[in-house]
């Protein structure tokens, strides 16, 4: 009895140790991504972003990380771990000058496998189709990670945000999967429009006076992705996605079998899981 009474009380003390070692390197991780996001020199910013992330490695080295809460930190980054429990994120970003952005993003397995992806900057042709790697990922902050099985393979539709520049957002519905041998692919063609066209990802430019949702909700044993409806302030800014707003109606993508289809003009205030006004712009 005595054996099992210190038994439990070491259990005890080591979980509240971990617990407490976890909590001082997310405090660590706080300020050291705060003087990232408050400094204004590049050179210095990037400095402070591998000083980052050498913290980050060390955290990430204790095993109980993947599931502990990160509460306070995921308000100054994406911490999101997939709906089925196969990884986790760490995500994000760093203004440049007219508020372009650099995005970091590590994937961590449930293995305790680390893979990093590498914010591509250069100019790809047709990037609604193009297929993307680790290497030449399309940095953006991710929000929301939704699991879908296709073929006997898992694939995962990520919901992201761009500040792209001082005239307009972006927000970006990007397609995923991971192999075996932790290979990353993005950009699965299951992106399906009435005209036949597929694309591999979706992105939707906006102006920075505007806002836009982009949410995935469940409703009626449905799964879907809505979204505001974007449209020029006038005709002759049709070709100037810098200036597009919303014009308070919504479009969607519902979940059928294999692939999203695509709704135009989709009734989400219908939906009864909208209990309070759908547009966020934080969102």
């Amino acid at each position: 009895m005595l054996k099992w009474k210190f038994s439990f009380c070491f259990l005890l003390v080591f979980s509240a140790f971990i617990s407490q070692t976890l909590q001082d390197y997310e405090l660590k991780l706080i300020s050291k991504l705060e003087n990232v996001h408050f400094e204004k020199n590049y050179d210095k910013a990037m400095q402070l972003n591998e000083e980052f992330k050498n913290v980050l490695e060390e955290a990430i080295s204790n095993t109980e990380i993947f599931n502990y809460p990160l509460d306070s930190l995921s308000k100054f980054m994406s911490t999101e771990i997939s709906p089925d429990g196969n990884f986790r994120i760490f995500n994000w970003n760093i203004e440049l000058s007219n508020q372009r952005q650099y995005y970091e993003c590590w994937i961590l397995m449930k293995n305790l496998t680390i893979l990093k992806l590498n914010d591509f900057k250069n100019e790809i042709p047709e990037i609604e189709y193009a297929s993307l790697d680790a290497n030449s990922w399309f940095g953006a902050l991710y929000y929301s990670i939704i699991p879908k099985e296709r073929k006997n393979k898992t694939v995962y539709t990520l919901l992201g945000w761009d500040g792209n520049n001082m005239f307009s957002n972006k927000k970006i519905i990007e397609s995923m999967t991971i192999s075996k041998k932790n290979k990353i692919q993005f950009g699965v063609p299951i992106f399906k429009y009435p005209n036949g066209k597929t694309k591999k990802r979706v992105i939707f430019q906006y102006s920075k006076q505007s806002y836009m949702s982009l949410k995935h909700r469940q409703a009626r044993k449905q799964d879907y992705l809505i979204f505001d409806h974007l449209m020029p302030p006038s005709p002759h800014l049709k070709e100037f996605a810098d200036w597009y707003v919303t014009d308070l109606s919504f479009d969607a993508f519902q979940w059928n079998e294999n692939q999203w289809d695509f709704k135009r003009d989709f009734d989400a205030k219908s939906l009864k899981v909208f209990k309070r006004p759908f547009n966020d712009p934080n969102k």
